[in-house]
Protein backbone atom coordinates (compact mmCIF):
# COMPACT_ATOMS: atom_id res chain seq x y z
CA UNK A 1 0.00 0.00 0.00
CA UNK A 2 1.38 3.40 -0.87
CA UNK A 3 0.13 6.83 -1.67
CA UNK A 4 1.38 10.25 -2.59
CA UNK A 5 0.87 13.31 -0.48
CA UNK A 6 1.26 16.88 -1.56
CA UNK A 7 1.65 19.68 0.93
CA UNK A 8 1.72 23.17 -0.51
CA UNK A 9 2.80 25.85 1.88
CA UNK A 10 3.91 29.16 0.50
CA UNK A 11 4.90 30.58 3.88
CA UNK A 12 6.82 27.82 5.65
CA UNK A 13 10.32 26.65 4.85
CA UNK A 14 11.26 23.24 6.16
CA UNK A 15 13.57 20.43 5.16
CA UNK A 16 11.12 17.53 5.40
CA UNK A 17 13.78 14.98 4.47
CA UNK A 18 14.95 15.16 8.08
CA UNK A 19 11.44 15.14 9.53
CA UNK A 20 10.29 12.85 12.31
CA UNK A 21 7.36 13.66 14.54
CA UNK A 22 7.60 13.82 18.31
CA UNK A 23 6.04 10.37 18.66
CA UNK A 24 8.42 8.79 16.14
CA UNK A 25 5.51 7.61 14.03
CA UNK A 26 7.15 8.58 10.76
CA UNK A 27 10.58 8.98 9.29
CA UNK A 28 12.26 9.82 6.02
CA UNK A 29 14.10 7.42 3.73
CA UNK A 30 17.79 7.07 4.51
CA UNK A 31 20.29 4.95 2.61
CA UNK A 32 21.83 3.80 5.91
CA UNK A 33 18.55 2.70 7.49
CA UNK A 34 16.50 -0.26 6.35
CA UNK A 35 13.03 -1.13 7.56
CA UNK A 36 12.53 -3.48 10.50
CA UNK A 37 9.36 -5.17 11.68
CA UNK A 38 9.34 -2.74 14.60
CA UNK A 39 8.53 0.02 12.08
CA UNK A 40 5.18 -1.62 11.26
CA UNK A 41 2.99 -0.44 14.13
CA UNK A 42 -0.42 -0.15 12.48
CA UNK A 43 -3.21 -2.66 13.03
CA UNK A 44 -3.08 -5.56 10.56
CA UNK A 45 -5.82 -5.42 7.97
CA UNK A 46 -7.36 -8.87 7.98
CA UNK A 47 -9.51 -8.11 4.94
CA UNK A 48 -6.48 -7.33 2.80
CA UNK A 49 -6.61 -10.67 1.00
CA UNK A 50 -3.21 -11.56 -0.43
CA UNK A 51 -1.15 -9.05 1.54
CA UNK A 52 0.83 -10.15 4.57
CA UNK A 53 2.07 -6.61 5.23
CA UNK A 54 1.66 -3.09 3.93
CA UNK A 55 4.05 -0.17 3.67
CA UNK A 56 2.49 3.25 3.91
CA UNK A 57 4.83 5.87 2.50
CA UNK A 58 4.41 9.07 0.56
CA UNK A 59 6.16 11.58 -1.60
CA UNK A 60 5.49 15.14 -0.61
CA UNK A 61 6.79 18.60 -1.24
CA UNK A 62 6.74 22.02 0.26
CA UNK A 63 7.18 25.35 -1.47
CA UNK A 64 8.49 28.53 0.07
CA UNK A 65 8.43 31.79 -1.84
CA UNK A 66 11.78 33.41 -1.28
CA UNK A 67 12.41 37.12 -1.12
CA UNK A 68 14.06 36.85 -4.55
CA UNK A 69 10.75 35.67 -6.02
CA UNK A 70 12.01 32.22 -6.99
CA UNK A 71 10.20 29.50 -5.02
CA UNK A 72 12.34 27.16 -2.93
CA UNK A 73 11.32 23.51 -2.94
CA UNK A 74 11.69 20.67 -0.47
CA UNK A 75 10.76 17.19 -1.73
CA UNK A 76 10.66 14.28 0.71
CA UNK A 77 9.74 10.61 1.16
CA UNK A 78 8.02 9.67 4.42
CA UNK A 79 7.29 6.26 5.96
CA UNK A 80 4.26 6.17 8.29
CA UNK A 81 4.74 3.61 11.05
CA UNK A 82 1.21 3.80 12.46
CA UNK A 83 -0.30 3.12 9.01
CA UNK A 84 2.12 0.36 8.01
CA UNK A 85 1.27 -3.11 9.25
CA UNK A 86 2.22 -6.78 9.23
CA UNK A 87 0.13 -9.83 10.06
CA UNK A 88 1.18 -11.81 13.16
CA UNK A 89 2.36 -14.85 11.18
CA UNK A 90 4.20 -12.88 8.48
CA UNK A 91 7.40 -11.67 10.19
CA UNK A 92 9.64 -13.17 7.52
CA UNK A 93 12.76 -11.60 6.05
CA UNK A 94 11.52 -12.15 2.49
CA UNK A 95 8.34 -10.16 3.21
CA UNK A 96 10.34 -7.42 4.93
CA UNK A 97 12.62 -7.21 1.87
CA UNK A 98 9.54 -6.84 -0.32
CA UNK A 99 8.20 -4.02 1.88
CA UNK A 100 11.62 -2.33 1.76
CA UNK A 101 11.22 -2.43 -2.03
CA UNK A 102 8.03 -0.39 -1.75
CA UNK A 103 9.80 2.23 0.36
CA UNK A 104 12.79 2.24 -2.00
CA UNK A 105 10.49 2.73 -4.99
CA UNK A 106 9.00 5.69 -3.18
CA UNK A 107 12.51 7.12 -2.78
CA UNK A 108 13.25 6.53 -6.47
CA UNK A 109 10.18 8.53 -7.45
CA UNK A 110 11.03 11.19 -4.86
CA UNK A 111 14.34 11.65 -6.68
CA UNK A 112 12.59 11.72 -10.05
CA UNK A 113 10.26 14.41 -8.74
CA UNK A 114 13.20 16.52 -7.57
CA UNK A 115 14.75 16.20 -11.03
CA UNK A 116 11.53 17.17 -12.81
CA UNK A 117 10.91 20.10 -10.48
CA UNK A 118 14.47 21.29 -11.10
CA UNK A 119 13.93 21.31 -14.86
CA UNK A 120 11.15 23.94 -14.90
CA UNK A 121 11.44 27.69 -14.63
CA UNK A 122 9.30 28.60 -11.65
CA UNK A 123 8.02 31.96 -10.57
CA UNK A 124 5.77 32.91 -7.68
CA UNK A 125 2.95 33.27 -10.20
CA UNK A 126 3.27 29.92 -12.01
CA UNK A 127 4.71 27.66 -9.29
CA UNK A 128 1.52 26.13 -7.95
CA UNK A 129 0.07 25.14 -11.34
CA UNK A 130 3.36 23.86 -12.76
CA UNK A 131 4.27 21.88 -9.66
CA UNK A 132 0.86 20.28 -9.33
CA UNK A 133 0.90 19.26 -13.01
CA UNK A 134 4.33 17.65 -12.69
CA UNK A 135 3.32 16.03 -9.40
CA UNK A 136 0.17 14.59 -10.96
CA UNK A 137 2.10 13.11 -13.90
CA UNK A 138 4.69 11.56 -11.63
CA UNK A 139 1.99 10.27 -9.28
CA UNK A 140 0.50 8.25 -12.12
CA UNK A 141 3.90 6.79 -13.04
CA UNK A 142 4.63 5.98 -9.42
CA UNK A 143 1.34 4.20 -8.80
CA UNK A 144 1.74 2.18 -12.01
CA UNK A 145 5.24 1.15 -10.96
CA UNK A 146 4.11 0.12 -7.46
CA UNK A 147 1.28 -1.95 -8.99
CA UNK A 148 3.68 -3.63 -11.43
CA UNK A 149 6.01 -4.42 -8.52
CA UNK A 150 3.16 -6.09 -6.60
CA UNK A 151 1.84 -7.94 -9.64
CA UNK A 152 5.16 -9.17 -11.02
CA UNK A 153 6.51 -10.32 -7.65
CA UNK A 154 3.13 -11.73 -6.55
CA UNK A 155 3.41 -9.64 -3.37
CA UNK A 156 7.01 -10.75 -2.93
CA UNK A 157 6.31 -14.49 -3.14
CA UNK A 158 8.21 -15.08 -6.41
CA UNK A 159 11.85 -15.03 -5.28
CA UNK A 160 13.40 -14.66 -8.75
CA UNK A 161 11.07 -11.81 -9.69
CA UNK A 162 11.63 -10.15 -6.31
CA UNK A 163 15.39 -10.31 -6.87
CA UNK A 164 14.98 -8.85 -10.38
CA UNK A 165 12.93 -5.96 -8.99
CA UNK A 166 15.47 -5.32 -6.22
CA UNK A 167 18.12 -4.96 -8.94
CA UNK A 168 15.88 -2.62 -10.98
CA UNK A 169 15.21 -0.45 -7.93
CA UNK A 170 18.90 -0.36 -6.93
CA UNK A 171 19.91 0.67 -10.47
CA UNK A 172 17.24 3.38 -10.45
CA UNK A 173 18.38 4.74 -7.09
CA UNK A 174 21.95 4.81 -8.42
CA UNK A 175 20.91 6.52 -11.63
CA UNK A 176 19.14 9.28 -9.70
CA UNK A 177 21.67 9.48 -6.85
CA UNK A 178 22.45 13.11 -7.71
CA UNK A 179 18.82 13.91 -6.78
CA UNK A 180 19.02 12.30 -3.32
Amino acid sequence: MSFLACWLSFNVKADERKFTDGKNNRFSWNEHRTLSWGDFKGPAETASGESAAATCCSIGFKVNNSAAGTPELSVYNTFYMDRSWVKEDAHMESILAHEQGHFDLCELYTRKLRLRFGSVDLTAQNAKEQLLNIYSELSNEYESCQQAYERETAHGTRAADQQRWQQIIARGLGEFEANA
